[in-house]
């Protein structure tokens, strides 16, 4: 079934988006600074968002959307930042978008997947299998013109069935209602986040929602620490150990496939993570459970309000993006 799209401005949800996004971006403006008239800016539309086709662990989201490049200069989409409501319920996720390039002043189409765990899709927006809902899209595209980023926000709205599968309910699930964001952490934006925890060979680092373990396997391959990676998505738990098997890092790196909410920081004495406010929030009772002296990094996010001890800015080489890294010390300067 095709969405019906119509464009429009959401209030509530742009404060979100800005949230979710992080306080200042790279936005267009930088872009076309260098790469068409003045104030030229890139600008997306979606056209269609349907799910084809569900499995039992994994559903396909089809997304259509039009981008028009005003610039100069060619713009390389890398990838989709994107936040879908329902009511009050929220899921937030990201995708890369291989391949996808827009000519100078040129308007093109622009169609790509992205699997997501079904169930947990289903829990986030609180709905059933087999139903047609209401939805509202608020999203970023990321790209690059002329070696700057840009950010490309847009937003729709329509109604999105979601196909039954034959297994509704799944045994033993461990899924939570707030999804979090898999979209890996740029290699550069790992070195610093453990640079800024002053990672030490007698550490003991935790990631919480591992993905493809890069941060673990960084900090065993370069700072010869021990380190345990966990994430709820068992796809993300293989890749996450086949990369500690290629790295050869197997007697320092342990991942488990765990609901992060149920595991005890108290061993930790780093704790690093790339999730979404929401999430980041949820976890302070845990990182209050930390040893004085333990370090916490989150990338992109704040935790909560609480006040970080250093907060750096850096734009990674590996995607033209402006990036935030927050280093917080046990015990947490809570108001």
């Amino acid at each position: 079934m095709v969405v019906l799209v119509k464009k429009r401005s959401v209030v509530v949800w742009l404060f979100a988006t800005v949230a979710m996004m992080g306080c200042r971006t790279q936005q267009a403006p930088s872009a076309a600074r260098t790469s068409g008239p003045p104030g030229a800016r890139p600008t997306a539309k979606v056209v269609s968002l349907r799910v084809p086709d569900a499995q039992l662990d994994y559903a396909t989201l089809r997304f259509e959307i039009e981008v028009n490049n005003p610039l100069g200069a060619e713009l390389s989409v890398m990838g989709l930042r994107y936040g879908l409501t329902s009511g009050s319920n929220m899921f937030f996720s990201a995708t890369p978008i291989p391949g996808a390039t827009i000519p100078p002043k040129a308007t093109r189409l622009i169609s790509f997947t992205h699997q997501v765990v079904y169930e947990r899709l289903l829990r986030a927006l609180a709905i059933r299998p087999g139903s047609t809902v209401p939805f509202t899209l608020e999203a970023r595209l990321l790209a690059t013109a002329n070696r700057k980023g840009v950010q490309v926000p847009l937003s729709s709205e329509g109604s999105l069935f979601l196909p039954p599968t034959s297994q509704s309910d799944t045994e033993g699930d461990n899924s939570r209602p707030v999804d979090v964001i898999y979209i890996a952490t740029p290699q550069d934006v790992v070195e610093r986040m453990l640079s800024m925890a002053e990672v030490r060979k007698d550490d003991l680092v935790y990631d919480l929602g591992c993905g493809d373990g890069r941060i673990v396997v960084t900090a065993a391959g370069k700072y010869g620490c021990h380190a345990v990676g966990y994430d709820i998505d068992p796809r993300r738990v293989q890749e996450s150990r086949d990369s500690v098997s290629k790295n050869n890092v197997g007697s320092l790196v342990q991942i488990e496939q765990k609901d992060i909410f149920t595991v005890d920081l108290t061993p930790a004495s780093v704790v690093a993570f790339y999730l979404n406010p929401v999430v980041n929030r949820r976890l302070i009772p845990q990182l209050q459970t930390l040893k004085p002296g333990s370090r916490i990094v989150s990338h992109s996010f704040p935790v909560g309000d609480i006040e970080p001890d250093q907060v750096v800015t850096m734009t990674s080489r590996e995607d033209g993006q402006e990036h935030y890294v927050y280093l917080y010390k046990a015990p947490l300067k809570m108001d």
